[in-house]
């Protein structure tokens, strides 16, 4: 996922110093910054975003009709683009493709013949709209525990080491996780 565009954060600083009972100054931009940075690591833990983006996904064409989105919930589709080895470009009309189960199970459904013209394998860039009208409070919960306990035992953001999720921020992730459903969930 290539993001189109710095993401809003979820959870506000003064959101963050309410349900944490924060009292006394704060460096608000500490503050800012953890939440960005935890709000990131529950997005990538639970494939959902938390507040509206535009992004992009990359893929070959030739893999069939339907391709499955790998975040929810999906917007809308903003564009699907395509390059060939030859250096040919092109760009798939709005009625080439289909938007299917966009909060539970983002699929993209391509019309009968709308990848023709497209040399198999080619780099598809497909760009979408992501995320909710409002953050899953499960999810801005997560976030408020992965900052406090950052923010508490001092984490520089800056490190390249990722630093550990306490149990129950990991609990509220897994409870909201994203993932692709597979053939043994249809039975």
């Amino acid at each position: 996922m290539i993001l189109a565009e710095i993401p809003p954060l979820g959870v506000s600083v003064e959101a963050y110093k309410r349900a944490s009972h924060w009292e006394g100054d704060a460096d608000n931009s500490r503050i800012e910054a953890c939440l960005a940075a935890a709000q990131s690591a529950v997005e990538t833990a639970t494939r959902r975003p938390l507040t509206p983006r535009r992004v992009r996904f990359e893929t070959a064409a030739g893999q069939g009709r339907r391709w499955w989105v790998p975040v929810a919930p999906v917007r809308e589709i903003l564009g699907i683009g395509w390059s060939a080895p030859d250096g040919t470009t092109g760009d798939l009309g709005a009625d080439a493709a289909w938007l299917l189960f966009a909060e539970c199970e983002p699929q993209i459904l391509f019309a009968e013949g709308a990848l023709a013209a497209v040399p198999e394998g080619s780099p598809l860039a497909i760009t979408l709209s992501v995320g909710p009208d409002i953050v899953p409070p499960v999810l801005a919960q997560a976030v408020i525990l992965i900052a406090r306990d950052w923010l508490e035992a001092g984490i520089a953001i800056e490190t390249v080491e990722s630093p550990r999720i306490a149990f129950g921020a990991r609990a509220l992730i897994r409870q909201m996780r994203y993932r692709r459903p597979t053939s043994w969930c249809r039975r």
